[in-house]
């Protein structure tokens, strides 16, 4: 009876030794300070307006209660936001907004970075590219535009954002490649921000612009702006209901630019699986879907998984035309 007793008491040790081990182990990551969003442009802008949106609904939704402050890094085509980033190797305590811009400056050999030079944790939302005209132009659809440089390639000038190369010029230049038009001949000329290739279009000093979708809302509802088409691969809503897609055309015209979040190269599993389950329980909240349809942007959340896959495919995409474009610069 006395040995069955030690016995007894010997295998409750072993029992109580290996609970406490099992709880020793040490615990998921989690934020031990103040986090970091980065912007790589000024405040307003739509990369901004995306971070803030987060941490507002993060902190109202109760999905991320610590600290979390919103860094603009504007300059340098975003280059300086990336530096940024990556002088931060490893820390899952900052992240950023990124998109298709990532991609394309690599392509035009404008950045030292490549996507698989940072670590993604989630894509979040599509948004779209519109082609707008001022509301009295004679141009009704997108077939009006491409008529007329089909003819002459030169005969009506398009105002993009912030560059030649960017995205709004090169989803523009995508449409018109495939509708058989030399995009190298049309006359594009570059603002610094869609607030002053806006100001152009009002003023009768460009007839045309290539800007996101949410761009063109206000201006649509005032009545000084006609979208004609628009890159999304089905018709948006609100007030570009009635604006056809460049498929509905016959063009082969869709291009996104997705909004995702990335973190600086070799950032720990666990703070990307910390992160993103937070923007998996922010992307289904009503408020956030909300203030997606109220921007045009168009709900897609992916894992890390397979953002990283996605991000691969628009990377080749971006590549090829780029090259088509000749506009890669001379290294």
């Amino acid at each position: 009876m006395q040995m069955l007793k030690m016995m007894r008491a010997g295998g409750l040790f072993l029992v109580l030794l290996f609970t406490s081990s099992v709880f020793a182990q040490p615990s998921a990551w989690k934020p031990e300070r103040n986090v970091e969003i980065i912007v790589g442009t000024a405040p307003g802008a739509a990369p901004d307006k995306t971070a803030r949106l987060i941490q507002r609904l993060w902190q109202s939704q109760r999905i991320y209660e610590g600290p979390l402050t919103i860094m603009n890094k504007p300059g340098g085509g975003n280059v300086i936001a990336w530096t940024y980033l990556n002088q931060h190797a490893g820390n899952g305590h900052y992240q950023m907004i990124g998109n298709l811009n990532v991609l394309i400056s690599r392509s035009l050999g404008l950045s030292p970075y490549a996507h698989g030079d940072f670590t993604w944790i989630a894509t979040l939302f599509d948004e779209y590219f519109a082609l707008s005209v001022r509301a009295d132009s004679p141009m009704n659809t997108g077939r009006d535009l491409i008529a007329r440089l089909q003819k002459d390639p030169a005969s009506a000038v398009i105002g993009v954002s912030t560059s030649i190369g960017g995205a709004n010029h090169l989803s523009a230049a995508l449409m018109l490649q495939r509708a058989g038009i030399d995009p190298r001949r049309v006359r594009f000329v570059a603002f610094k921000g869609s607030g002053e290739s806006v100001t152009a279009l009002l003023g009768g000093h460009v007839e045309a612009i290539s800007t996101a979708v949410s761009t063109t809302v206000p201006y649509i509802r005032n009545g000084q702006m006609r979208t004609i088409a628009v890159s999304s691969p089905k018709r948006l809503g609100g007030a570009l209901a009635t604006v056809p897609t460049w498929g509905e055309l016959g063009i082969r015209g869709t291009m996104t630019n997705f909004r995702a979040v990335m973190a600086p190269r070799g950032t720990d599993a666990g703070a990307v699986k910390f992160w993103e389950n937070r923007y998996a329980q922010l992307a289904a909240q009503d408020e956030w879907k909300k203030d997606l349809e109220e921007n045009l942007w168009a709900w897609n959340y992916l894992d890390a998984a397979k953002t990283v896959v996605e991000v691969a495919e628009y990377a080749s995409d971006v590549e090829s035309l780029v090259s088509t474009l000749g506009l890669r610069k001379a290294q």
